[in-house]
């Protein structure tokens, strides 16, 4: 029979894996747009190939945390990168959200997950 802790710790490795940790940069230069439709607003981000997975793109929400701001924004490309980079490129409006300076073309670290 399983404790509660015990439960609890192998929830919690279950949901770890799904979550990301890189810098997230300005723009989507050197990408590969999905071409997702209007209708999936500004809010776009790109993410390396290697962690595409079976995530399909434009129908695939990605929540995106740093410091004391959070955005959703839709997997709207990808960029080839090297092995183990969790890093993300958003686009203008959502790295604004994020940023809240104007200056900024870089945020680290950034939290990053898939919205399964």
């Amino acid at each position: 029979m399983f404790s509660s802790k015990a439960f609890f710790i192998a929830a919690s490795l279950v949901g770890a894996t799904n979550a990301f940790n890189g810098t997230a940069n300005l723009g989507f230069y050197g990408t590969t747009s999905c071409s997702c439709p209007p209708w999936n607003g500004p809010y776009a981000v790109a993410i390396a190939r290697a962690l595409v997975g079976t995530e399909v793109c434009c129908n695939v929400g990605i929540t995106v945390s740093y410091l004391d701001q959070t955005v959703d924004a839709v997997f709207s490309g990808y960029y080839e990168d090297g092995a183990g980079t969790e890093n993300i490129a958003l686009s203008p409006a959502a790295f604004a959200a994020l940023a809240g300076f104007p200056w900024e073309t870089s945020l680290a670290p950034v939290n990053w997950s898939f919205d399964n």
